[in-house]
């Protein structure tokens, strides 16, 4: 799913200080929280979808981490050297951004019965949840050094 390449903000953008400049750079939160905020969303799917099917963190894991796992590495490596200011300001962008994606999801099952409302959001799972999920873990491990690199531009 080609979702994927866009939740992973690999554009980063960065200010390039004029010599003499006495303002001292700030972390690109932007960035970070983008990175931080597709983590979330794989952490979100994957307890939501973990209550409809006990198999979908295991089904989903890549190496040593599940949706859940790989969220919690990729904060470890966002917040590195943040002050707690700015990961602060990182982990609520990062979660308002989250949430608002996967409120989206919701309202993609829309209303009716809850047995059909079941049955849609196992399909969904299965269908849509399980592959973003995998792909976005998978291009974390394909593309580590790309994410370390940007990491670093980011907070300098």
């Amino acid at each position: 799913m080609r979702v994927i390449l866009i939740c992973l903000a690999l554009g980063a953008s960065t200010a390039v200080a004029a010599p003499g400049d006495l303002v001292p750079s700030a972390p690109d939160t932007d960035m970070l929280a983008n990175v931080l905020s597709t983590a979330f969303l794989a952490k979100n799917l994957t307890l939501v979808c973990s209550q409809q099917d006990r198999w979908f963190a295991e089904d989903t894991r890549t190496g040593d981490l599940d949706g859940v796992g790989f969220a919690d590495h990729v904060q470890r490596e966002v917040l590195d050297r943040l002050s707690q200011t700015e990961s602060g300001i990182v982990v609520i962008r990062a979660a308002n951004a989250s949430r608002a994606v996967s409120i989206g999801f919701i309202h993609v099952m829309g209303d009716g019965p809850a047995d059909e409302q079941s049955e849609r959001l196992d399909a969904w799972c299965k269908a849509t949840a399980k592959p973003l999920v995998q792909g976005i873990i998978a291009q974390h491990e394909i593309r580590h050094d790309l994410y370390d690199r940007m990491l670093a531009q980011a907070k300098q």
